[in-house]
């Protein structure tokens, strides 16, 4: 990992070329991203707040501190996939550590939700007329902890698609199925206790929950979701680290 500080400049100028590329030659360019979300938001707000009545109070900023991270994670997750395999001829003509394509993936979809929070952010104060909370300064090391699980996450698919194309595809059915499993658009406490233990079994849930905490509930999260987004980012790195560095001898003849 420290041969990966020496290209900074190089995953830097990846995440600025795939920012570039995305929004070449669109007349909206960067609002695009913001359109998802806020599409999710309403349908959402519409269809759990006013149909089915099932959501809390103030249902569209409970939704919005789930939906951006969510995607994050998600469209890292999809990108990562591709990371190494998409490089491949990059790969084969300059010699760099190639943990550099899946950090260059995870920050360059961090830096889109970065930008999504500095829109909807101030849209919810406004909006959803939401008052600041001593609990918000926990957003940041939240925030890290979810960069670091998700890293790890992205090695292992980046590294797995390499040899099995097929995970890329087997990626973008689990992400459908943990979306519902975890607590973003439907409020955990509304869950029947012999559900709950299966959304506790998806790891992403304790970040979600987390987020909801410190940003709607104005609380400190309990000490067992505490546990969880350390230890998790920590597992993670590590699994994810160690199977990319014992893959990645075999990714040229693969690629």
């Amino acid at each position: 990992m420290l041969s990966v500080f020496t290209y900074r400049e190089l995953i830097r100028n990846l995440v600025l070329k795939d920012l570039k590329l995305k929004y070449r030659d669109s007349v909206f360019g960067f609002l695009w991203s913001l359109a998802n979300p806020l599409f999710l938001i309403l349908v959402y707000a519409f269809v759990f707040g006013h149909i089915l009545r099932a959501g809390p109070p103030n249902f569209g900023f409970f939704l919005m501190v789930g939906i951006l991270p969510w995607n994050f994670f998600a469209q890292t997750m999809m990108m990562s996939t591709g990371s190494i395999l998409d490089n491949s001829g990059l790969i084969r003509k300059v010699a760099v550590p190639m943990e550099v394509f899946p950090i260059a993936t995870v920050l360059f979809n961090g830096a889109q939700y970065l930008l999504a929070l500095i829109v909807f952010f101030p849209m919810a104060l406004i909006l959803f007329k939401i008052s600041l909370a001593w609990s918000w300064i926990f957003f940041i090391p939240i925030l890290l902890l979810q960069v670091l699980f998700t890293l790890g996450l992205s090695f292992i698919l980046s590294a797995a698609t390499i040899f099995y194309r097929d995970v890329r595809h087997f990626t973008e059915i689990l992400l459908t199925l943990l979306f519902w499993l975890t607590p973003v658009v439907y409020d955990l406490q509304t869950v029947p206790e012999s559900l709950k233990t299966i959304l506790y079994m998806n790891p992403f849930s304790y970040f979600i929950l987390a987020y909801q905490d410190v940003l709607f509930h104005g609380r400190f999260p309990a000490s067992g979701k505490l546990l969880a987004i350390v230890s998790l980012p920590v597992l993670s790195l590590a699994i994810g680290y160690v199977f990319f560095m014992f893959s990645k001898v075999r990714f040229s003849e693969e690629a």
